[in-house]
Protein backbone atom coordinates (compact mmCIF):
# COMPACT_ATOMS: atom_id res chain seq x y z
CA UNK A 1 0.00 0.00 0.00
CA UNK A 2 1.47 3.37 -1.03
CA UNK A 3 1.57 6.43 1.20
CA UNK A 4 -1.13 8.30 -0.72
CA UNK A 5 -3.57 5.40 -0.24
CA UNK A 6 -2.70 5.34 3.46
CA UNK A 7 -3.44 9.07 3.75
CA UNK A 8 -6.81 8.64 2.04
CA UNK A 9 -7.69 5.88 4.47
CA UNK A 10 -6.62 8.03 7.43
CA UNK A 11 -8.90 10.84 6.26
CA UNK A 12 -11.81 8.41 5.92
CA UNK A 13 -11.10 6.83 9.29
CA UNK A 14 -11.01 10.21 11.03
CA UNK A 15 -14.31 11.19 9.44
CA UNK A 16 -15.85 7.96 10.72
CA UNK A 17 -14.49 8.57 14.23
CA UNK A 18 -16.02 12.05 14.37
CA UNK A 19 -19.39 10.80 13.17
CA UNK A 20 -19.37 7.96 15.69
CA UNK A 21 -18.32 10.11 18.66
CA UNK A 22 -16.58 8.77 21.75
CA UNK A 23 -13.09 9.59 23.00
CA UNK A 24 -11.87 11.48 19.95
CA UNK A 25 -8.61 12.62 21.53
CA UNK A 26 -7.51 9.06 22.33
CA UNK A 27 -8.67 7.65 18.99
CA UNK A 28 -6.95 10.35 16.95
CA UNK A 29 -3.77 10.01 19.01
CA UNK A 30 -3.67 6.30 18.24
CA UNK A 31 -4.41 6.91 14.56
CA UNK A 32 -1.60 9.46 14.19
CA UNK A 33 1.06 7.48 16.03
CA UNK A 34 0.17 4.23 14.26
CA UNK A 35 0.44 5.89 10.84
CA UNK A 36 3.52 8.06 11.36
CA UNK A 37 5.96 5.47 9.99
CA UNK A 38 3.74 4.68 7.00
CA UNK A 39 3.58 8.19 5.54
CA UNK A 40 7.33 8.81 5.32
CA UNK A 41 7.25 8.38 1.54
CA UNK A 42 4.35 10.78 1.04
CA UNK A 43 4.96 14.32 -0.18
CA UNK A 44 4.93 16.43 2.97
CA UNK A 45 5.36 13.43 5.25
CA UNK A 46 4.02 14.19 8.72
CA UNK A 47 2.44 17.42 7.53
CA UNK A 48 0.39 15.40 5.05
CA UNK A 49 -0.64 13.07 7.86
CA UNK A 50 -1.87 15.98 9.98
CA UNK A 51 -3.73 17.47 7.00
CA UNK A 52 -5.46 14.15 6.27
CA UNK A 53 -6.64 13.90 9.89
CA UNK A 54 -7.90 17.50 9.96
CA UNK A 55 -9.65 17.17 6.59
CA UNK A 56 -11.38 14.00 7.77
CA UNK A 57 -12.39 15.65 11.03
CA UNK A 58 -13.82 18.65 9.17
CA UNK A 59 -15.87 16.42 6.86
CA UNK A 60 -17.18 14.39 9.77
CA UNK A 61 -18.06 17.47 11.81
CA UNK A 62 -19.99 19.07 8.95
CA UNK A 63 -21.98 15.90 8.38
CA UNK A 64 -22.65 14.80 11.96
CA UNK A 65 -22.19 17.56 14.52
CA UNK A 66 -22.10 20.97 12.78
CA UNK A 67 -23.23 22.74 15.95
CA UNK A 68 -20.34 21.22 17.92
CA UNK A 69 -17.59 21.63 15.35
CA UNK A 70 -15.33 23.71 17.58
CA UNK A 71 -15.08 21.21 20.50
CA UNK A 72 -14.71 18.39 17.99
CA UNK A 73 -11.79 20.14 16.28
CA UNK A 74 -10.24 20.91 19.67
CA UNK A 75 -10.35 17.23 20.62
CA UNK A 76 -8.83 16.28 17.28
CA UNK A 77 -6.01 18.83 17.68
CA UNK A 78 -5.24 17.46 21.14
CA UNK A 79 -5.14 13.95 19.70
CA UNK A 80 -2.79 15.03 16.93
CA UNK A 81 -0.39 16.56 19.47
CA UNK A 82 -0.50 13.41 21.60
CA UNK A 83 0.14 11.19 18.59
CA UNK A 84 3.05 13.30 17.38
CA UNK A 85 4.57 13.14 20.85
CA UNK A 86 4.36 9.35 20.88
CA UNK A 87 5.94 9.20 17.43
CA UNK A 88 8.80 11.45 18.50
CA UNK A 89 9.48 9.32 21.56
CA UNK A 90 9.48 6.18 19.44
CA UNK A 91 11.89 7.79 16.97
CA UNK A 92 14.24 8.68 19.82
CA UNK A 93 14.18 5.09 21.11
CA UNK A 94 14.85 3.82 17.59
CA UNK A 95 17.91 6.04 17.23
CA UNK A 96 19.25 5.15 20.68
CA UNK A 97 18.89 1.46 19.88
CA UNK A 98 20.80 1.87 16.62
CA UNK A 99 23.66 3.54 18.49
CA UNK A 100 23.81 0.70 21.01
CA UNK A 101 23.82 -1.86 18.19
CA UNK A 102 26.56 -0.12 16.22
CA UNK A 103 24.48 0.69 13.14
CA UNK A 104 23.69 3.88 11.26
CA UNK A 105 20.58 4.78 9.36
CA UNK A 106 20.63 6.18 5.83
CA UNK A 107 21.30 9.90 5.62
CA UNK A 108 18.15 10.45 3.59
CA UNK A 109 16.04 8.80 6.31
CA UNK A 110 17.57 10.95 9.02
CA UNK A 111 17.16 14.08 6.94
CA UNK A 112 13.53 13.26 6.18
CA UNK A 113 12.72 12.64 9.84
CA UNK A 114 14.47 15.85 10.89
CA UNK A 115 12.62 17.92 8.29
CA UNK A 116 9.26 16.40 9.24
CA UNK A 117 9.59 17.18 12.93
CA UNK A 118 11.30 20.54 12.50
CA UNK A 119 8.37 22.09 10.64
CA UNK A 120 5.48 20.49 12.50
CA UNK A 121 4.71 23.24 15.00
CA UNK A 122 4.04 25.99 12.49
CA UNK A 123 2.52 23.56 9.99
CA UNK A 124 -0.09 22.27 12.42
CA UNK A 125 -1.05 25.82 13.38
CA UNK A 126 -1.44 26.84 9.73
CA UNK A 127 -3.45 23.74 8.87
CA UNK A 128 -5.82 24.17 11.80
CA UNK A 129 -6.34 27.82 10.92
CA UNK A 130 -7.17 26.91 7.32
CA UNK A 131 -9.61 24.15 8.30
CA UNK A 132 -11.37 26.28 10.92
CA UNK A 133 -11.62 29.25 8.55
CA UNK A 134 -13.35 27.06 5.97
CA UNK A 135 -16.32 26.61 8.32
CA UNK A 136 -19.04 29.19 8.43
CA UNK A 137 -20.56 30.93 11.41
CA UNK A 138 -19.11 30.55 14.88
CA UNK A 139 -16.31 28.16 13.95
CA UNK A 140 -14.99 30.56 11.32
CA UNK A 141 -15.11 33.34 13.88
CA UNK A 142 -13.13 31.16 16.28
CA UNK A 143 -10.46 30.22 13.71
CA UNK A 144 -7.83 32.34 15.47
CA UNK A 145 -8.65 30.77 18.84
CA UNK A 146 -8.47 27.26 17.42
CA UNK A 147 -5.16 28.02 15.71
CA UNK A 148 -3.74 29.34 18.97
CA UNK A 149 -5.00 26.24 20.76
CA UNK A 150 -3.29 24.10 18.11
CA UNK A 151 -0.02 25.93 18.69
CA UNK A 152 -0.29 25.48 22.45
CA UNK A 153 -1.05 21.75 22.28
CA UNK A 154 1.74 21.09 19.81
CA UNK A 155 4.17 23.12 21.89
CA UNK A 156 3.35 20.86 24.83
CA UNK A 157 4.72 18.02 22.71
CA UNK A 158 7.85 19.89 21.60
CA UNK A 159 10.35 18.57 24.19
CA UNK A 160 10.26 14.96 22.91
CA UNK A 161 10.06 16.22 19.32
CA UNK A 162 13.16 18.36 19.82
CA UNK A 163 14.96 15.48 21.53
CA UNK A 164 14.18 13.21 18.60
CA UNK A 165 15.41 15.80 16.14
CA UNK A 166 18.59 16.37 18.12
CA UNK A 167 19.23 12.62 18.23
CA UNK A 168 18.62 12.29 14.51
CA UNK A 169 21.21 14.96 13.83
CA UNK A 170 23.82 14.06 16.43
CA UNK A 171 23.87 10.32 17.02
CA UNK A 172 25.25 9.28 13.61
CA UNK A 173 28.26 11.56 14.16
CA UNK A 174 28.85 10.16 17.62
CA UNK A 175 28.44 6.63 16.36
CA UNK A 176 30.86 7.25 13.51
CA UNK A 177 33.56 8.44 15.92
CA UNK A 178 33.04 5.49 18.24
CA UNK A 179 33.19 3.06 15.35
CA UNK A 180 36.34 4.67 13.96
CA UNK A 181 38.02 4.46 17.34
CA UNK A 182 37.09 0.79 17.56
CA UNK A 183 38.69 0.11 14.18
CA UNK A 184 35.54 -1.27 12.64
CA UNK A 185 33.19 0.01 9.96
CA UNK A 186 29.58 0.49 10.94
CA UNK A 187 27.16 -0.70 8.30
CA UNK A 188 24.79 2.00 7.12
CA UNK A 189 21.24 0.75 6.81
CA UNK A 190 19.38 1.01 3.52
CA UNK A 191 16.94 3.83 2.96
CA UNK A 192 13.61 3.17 4.62
CA UNK A 193 14.95 1.07 7.47
CA UNK A 194 14.61 3.92 9.98
CA UNK A 195 10.88 4.16 9.38
CA UNK A 196 10.46 0.39 9.49
CA UNK A 197 12.18 0.35 12.88
CA UNK A 198 10.07 3.30 14.00
CA UNK A 199 6.99 1.27 13.13
CA UNK A 200 8.27 -1.62 15.20
CA UNK A 201 8.69 0.59 18.27
CA UNK A 202 5.24 2.11 17.82
CA UNK A 203 3.70 -1.35 17.50
CA UNK A 204 5.38 -2.47 20.71
CA UNK A 205 4.14 0.64 22.51
CA UNK A 206 0.62 -0.01 21.29
CA UNK A 207 0.73 -3.61 22.44
CA UNK A 208 1.77 -2.50 25.94
CA UNK A 209 -1.17 -0.11 26.15
CA UNK A 210 -3.60 -2.82 25.09
CA UNK A 211 -2.16 -5.42 27.48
Amino acid sequence: MNAETTLAQIKQRTEELVKRGGDLRAEVSRLVSDASDKVSAATGGMRSLVKAVLDGAASGARAAVPAESEPVLRAVVDGIADGLSKSAQALRLTLEESTANGTRFAKEDLGKAADDFRDLGSSVMDLVSAVASAFGGHVKEQARTLAQHARQTVESALPPLESALHAAQQEPVKLGKETLNAGAGAVRQAAGVLFAELGRHLQKAGEKLRA
